[in-house]
C-alpha cells in the first residue's frame, strides 16, 4: 500500500506538495529558477504566489461543490456563468478606466478591474438565483431530480450570453487596451498582488460548507434520499450555489479567467479515492492552489523572459482531461 493511500494520508501528501509548490513559485522568475534579492522575493513573487494559490484553491473548491450539487463530474465553476459575468465586469472596467492611460493605469489595474469583476460575478449570481428560484425551491420531500440539470442549463445560457458581451467589448476595445484584455481573459497573474480578498472568500466558502459537508454526499444520491435523512435540501442548494459563486468571483477577480482548475482537481482526487465531501473539499482547495502555482511557475520560466498567461498552461492540462472525462461519459458523482 502506498504512503498516500488513505484519505488522511492523501491530504497530508497534498499539504506537503502545496508547501513544495509554494517554495517553487518563490524561486521561479523571468530569468529562470533561483532566489533573487529579498525585496524581489517578498514584494513581487510572494504576493503573486499567494494570489495564484488562493485563486486556484477557490476555483477547485467551487468545482467540487458544483459537481456535488449537479451530480455531474463534468461540472466546474464556469458552467454557472459566474466567470462570464466577472469577465464582462472586468473588461467593462478596463474600458471605462482607460488602462492605456498612464495616469490611472496603476491604481485602476489593481482595484478598478477587481471591483468590476466582483460586481459582474455578483450580477451573474443574482441572475442565476432569479432564473433558478423555482427550481431551487421545488424539491420538497419527494425530491426534484431535474433540478441539477436545470441549474446546469441555466448556467450555460448565462455563460453564453456573457461570452457574447465579452466578444462585443473586445470588438470596440481600443488597440492599446486589447492586449491586456485578452491576457486577462486567458488567465494572467502578472501584477496579481492583492491576495487577501481571494483568501478571505476561500475561507468564507469553506466555513459555509465544510461543517455539513457530509450532507453533500447524501445530496449526491438524490434529493429524495437526502430529504428522508433530514437534509434541508433547498437551503443546502442555495448555500452551495452562493459559496461556489463567492469563491469563483473572487478567483476570477484575482487571476482572470483561469479555466479547467475546478474540473481537473476534484476529479483527480476522486481517482485517488477521495470521494467523501468532508475530505474532498479541503483536498480540492490544496490541489487547485498547488496546480495554479505550478502552472504559473512554468509560465514564467518555460520561455523566459517572456511570461505566458497561466490559463494557457492550465488549459494544456485541462482540455485533455476534459476530453477523457467526456469520452468516458458523465457518470456523475454518486457514491
Amino acid at each position: 500500500m502506498s504512503v498516500c493511500a488513505r484519505p488522511a494520508s492523501v491530504v497530508a501528501c497534498l499539504v506537503a506538495a502545496a508547501l513544495g509548490t509554494l517554495l517553487l513559485g518563490l524561486a521561479a522568475g523571468s530569468s529562470g529558477f533561483g532566489f533573487a534579492a529579498s525585496e524581489i522575493v517578498w514584494q513581487i513573487r510572494a504576493p503573486r504566489v499567494l494570489a495564484g494559490f488562493g485563486a486556484g484553491a477557490a476555483l477547485a473548491l467551487a468545482g467540487a461543490l458544483m459537481q456535488s450539487l449537479t451530480r455531474n463530474a463534468l461540472a466546474d465553476p464556469y458552467v454557472l456563468g459566474i466567470s462570464s459575468g466577472a469577465a464582462v465586469g472586468a473588461l467593462s472596467a478596463m474600458l471605462l478606466g482607460g488602462i492605456g492611460a498612464a495616469t490611472v493605469s496603476a491604481w485602476w489595474a489593481h482595484w478598478g478591474v477587481a471591483a468590476g469583476a466582483s460586481l459582474g460575478a455578483f450580477g451573474a449570481t443574482l441572475l442565476l438565483l432569479g432564473l433558478s428560484w423555482r427550481v431551487l425551491t421545488s424539491s420538497g420531500v419527494s425530491g426534484n431530480q431535474e433540478a441539477p440539470v436545470s441549474l446546469l442549463l441555466i448556467g450555460v445560457m448565462i455563460g453564453s450570453a456573457g461570452s457574447a458581451v465579452v466578444t462585443l467589448l473586445l470588438t470596440f476595445a481600443p488597440e492599446v487596451q486589447l492586449r491586456g484584455m485578452v491576457f486577462w481573459l486567458l488567465g494572467d497573474l502578472n501584477g496579481a498582488t492583492h491576495w487577501i480578498a481571494v483568501w478571505t472568500a476561500l475561507l468564507l466558502a469553506l466555513a459555509a460548507t465544510w461543517p455539513w459537508a457530509h450532507q453533500l454526499d447524501w445530496l449526491a444520491r438524490g434529493d429524495a434520499w437526502a430529504a428522508t435523512l433530514g437534509v434541508p435540501v433547498v437551503r443546502r442548494r442555495r448555500q452551495v450555489l452562493l459559496a461556489a459563486a463567492l469563491a469563483t468571483g473572487a478567483a476570477v477577480a484575482t487571476g482572470g479567467a483561469i479555466g479547467f482548475v475546478g474540473l481537473v482537481a476534484p476529479h483527480a482526487l476522486r481517482l485517488l479515492g477521495l470521494r467523501h465531501a468532508p475530505w474532498l473539499l479541503p483536498a480540492s482547495a490544496l490541489a487547485g492552489g498547488a496546480f495554479v502555482v505550478l502552472a504559473d511557475a512554468a509560465a514564467r520560466t518555460v520561455v523566459a523572459p517572456v511570461q505566458l498567461p497561466v490559463g494557457v498552461l492550465a488549459a494544456a492540462v485541462g482540455v485533455p482531461s476534459f476530453l477523457v472525462l467526456l469520452l468516458r461519459g458523465p457518470r456523475g458523482v454518486r457514491r
